[in-house]
């Protein structure tokens, strides 16, 4: 998958995840909240497997298969407050979008602000023809930033191997221009 070298927004500075970031991917992880919701759809809990996963994403930044994950940085104080990415998904002709912020950057529509860039990239330069996101029903948060960046509900959805089901989100390419200027 193409990675940008950097993206910027007003107040963010989204760029690829590195060596250097398994701490605040860790921190991001060990979240309760978040923790609670990627449990739903990773089964992830202890450390070693936060690992795990962190060390699968670097190994596969140069593969075919990759997986984007972007490091999300608040430009005021330099902090790395969360991540986001895209993942190609052939069954659903684009890919899946994720993000997750620490705990105190919540609520300030930082999650908004970098899911807006991180489709316009998806669609401009990877070329995509539709971004999903699949959530658990109780994330309210995640559900309404998936709404406020014009992805439409689409149901539930049985996903992967979780027994329960995920709401199902979805945004395409000429949705996306029509309700952003880009």
């Amino acid at each position: 998958m193409n990675r940008p070298n950097q993206i910027e927004t007003k107040r963010l500075i989204l760029r690829p995840l590195n060596q250097d970031d398994f701490e605040v991917l860790s921190d991001i992880i060990k979240d309760d909240e978040v923790l609670n919701n990627l449990e739903f759809v990773l089964k992830i809990k202890p450390i070693k497997n936060i690992k795990s996963l962190f060390l699968t994403v670097i190994d596969s930044l140069n593969s075919k298969n990759s997986i984007l994950v972007l490091i999300v940085i608040n430009k005021e104080d330099g902090n790395r407050i969360g991540s986001c990415g895209l993942k190609v998904l052939k069954d659903y002709n684009g890919a899946e979008c994720f993000y997750t912020l620490l705990p105190k950057y919540r609520g300030f529509g930082f999650a908004i602000e970098a899911m807006k860039k991180l489709i316009e990239y998806g669609f401009r330069e990877l070329k995509l023809a539709r971004i999903i996101t699949f959530i658990q029903p109780t994330n309210s948060r995640s559900w309404k930033v998936a709404e406020r960046i014009g992805m439409k509900y689409l149901g539930h959805k049985q996903i992967r191997n979780i027994s329960s089901k995920a709401m199902y989100f979805s945004i395409e390419k000429t949705e996306f221009e029509a309700q952003w200027d880009y």
